[in-house]
């Protein structure tokens, strides 16, 4: 086999496991996407003399950067310079993390290979999720978000249970395809282990599909609005009052005499509004005249607010006849556009970034969750803007804090009409699943819909028109073990990692240095 084949067998690797975040096939090509990857893992470790050790890392980075283009191209849209460094980062470090368990394997007397790269993957997303200059899109268990009756474990483990799952259907399919098939054996077991992992979580998943119903009989009815403002060329050129006025106009005739919330998108006007003066403002005085007109309507949109003090912030307002309006500051920014992370290279790679909005890069945070009540303070929902929830134990906080509901506002339009609103509004299913909680989802030009605590979508909106939606939820309120534990398994992945570093390339050298 020479370096041709082994670069093919890594193009098809990277396309096969991209065509999971795409429209053309399933996620469940996942189950094994990854087999030409391992395939190259193993041939290189069998011809071992041959190759050096960083051979497998120079093979694996033209199928990861494939599969990032496939999954992340879409930034292109409003960056080139931005797609660029995630794509390139991602391909590096997805390519880094299996390289590391094929230098395990080298090192180790054993040849272990399986255990340490799903712990070194584990170690990658959780890094993913917890540092901002990384792309936590590409998560291995987020291709799974179209497969939703297949998934309904991710109550349990997140998804960082279906990353698990897709590496062991991978592994073991890889190692039944590179096995003899003269050993009648030795293939029989493996061909039994690789129908058992990928059966029997399916199994019962579909089981749980079929069968889960709702934890209370507690319906609410909300009305969502999809105004559809094009962000390059209508948001910031029509004056936010007739945008509002807009969103007002389609909520009035859907209102019924059950209606609990009106929920409108992000930044629906992104004229700052004072939080120290908001009696003042003039559209929060025209969201007050229309809930006056509607009692125990709460009107749940987004709007761009500020102190004096503390600066600018992309927020959540809950606005309906009581004396508190309540906000909620998103904490979960978009590196680069609506904050600089710290750094030189990171400052200068910002400055070459295009301009969202009027005001990003300077908002702030706040340090916790905050949950809206209706109107008779019998329900909590979670305000959730954007970007937040692309992660799933941050959402899991609201839980905590008493919601029963996930109301998630955004502004899609930027990506235009590619692969990035659609994943956007899949990843919603799977924050679904985890909390086990209704997603009344909210888009400036789409998609908006609702979905319910199965991760089923039951209604939703076309792409780039205006739209409103008016339909009941369930609101729960059990908690899941996903909600009580969070990233658990990724946590884990962290504490094998740190431990097989420290064993192969610390305290093994170290002993035998001292023989």
């Amino acid at each position: 086999m020479n370096k041709y084949i082994l670069i093919v067998l890594s193009v098809c690797g990277g396309i096969f496991s991209g065509l999971a975040w795409t429209d053309w096939c399933p996620g469940l090509i996942l189950l094994f996407s990854f087999v030409p990857f391992f395939f190259i893992e193993h041939y290189l470790y069998e011809n071992r003399r041959r190759y050096s050790s960083g051979s497998y890392f120079t093979y694996l980075l033209p199928g990861f950067i494939l599969f990032c283009m496939l999954t992340l191209g879409w930034i292109r849209v409003i960056s080139l310079t931005a797609a660029i460094c995630i794509i390139l980062t991602g391909a590096g470090l997805m390519a880094f993390t299996l390289w590391m368990g094929h230098l395990v394997r080298l090192k180790s007397a054993s040849g272990m290979f399986l255990l340490p790269v799903i712990a070194f993957w584990l170690a990658l997303e959780l890094l993913c999720l917890r540092i901002d200059i990384i792309s936590p899109w590409v998560v291995l268990g987020n291709g799974l978000s179209k497969d939703i009756a297949f998934i309904q474990w991710y109550e349990i483990t997140g998804t960082g249970g279906g990353t698990v799952w897709i590496l062991l259907s991978n592994l073991f399919l890889s190692r039944l395809v590179t096995s003899p098939f003269k050993d009648r054996r030795k293939t029989i077991i493996n061909l039994s282990s690789w129908l058992v992992i990928v059966i029997l979580p399916a199994a019962i998943s579909i089981i749980r599909f079929n069968t889960i119903e709702p934890s209370t009989e507690n319906k609410n009815e909300a009305v969502i609005i999809q105004p559809d403002f094009d962000p390059y060329t209508e948001k910031f050129s029509i004056p936010f009052e007739t945008q509002l006025t807009k969103a007002i106009t389609m909520a009035e005739p859907e209102i019924s005499g059950t209606t609990d919330w009106i929920v409108a998108p992000e930044t629906l006007v992104d004229d700052p509004v004072n939080e120290d003066q908001l009696e003042e403002n003039r559209y929060i005085k025209m969201i007050r005249e229309f809930t006056d007109k509607h009692p125990g309507v709460a009107f749940v949109t987004g709007l761009v607010s500020f102190r004096p003090e503390n600066g600018y912030f992309n927020s959540a307002f809950k606005i309906d006849t009581g004396s508190v309006i309540e906000i909620y500051h998103k904490s979960k920014l978009v590196p680069g556009f609506e904050f600089v992370p710290a750094g030189k290279i990171m400052k200068l790679i910002s400055k070459a970034l295009p301009q969202i909005g009027l005001r990003n890069r300077y908002y702030g945070t706040q340090s916790s969750r905050t949950c809206f009540q209706n109107s008779d303070k019998s329900l909590k929902i979670a305000p959730v803007i954007c970007y937040e929830s692309v992660y799933g134990e941050y959402v899991t906080d609201y839980i905590k804090e008493g919601a029963e509901a996930i109301f998630i506002i955004t502004n899609d339009g930027w990506w235009k009409n590619t692969n990035g609103y659609k994943q956007h509004f899949s990843h919603a299913s799977l924050r679904a699943i985890e909390t086990r909680r209704p997603v009344i989802r909210s888009a400036n030009t789409g998609i908006s819909g609702f979905i319910d605590f199965r991760g089923k979508v039951v209604q939703k909106t076309k792409w780039w028109t205006s739209a409103v939606l008016r339909g009941d939820f369930c609101c729960e309120s059990r908690i899941t073990p996903y909600v009580r534990y969070g990233d658990y398994l990724m946590r884990a992945g962290c504490i094998i990692s740190l431990l097989t570093i420290l064993i192969i390339f610390v305290f093994k050298p170290l002993r035998n240095s001292l023989k």
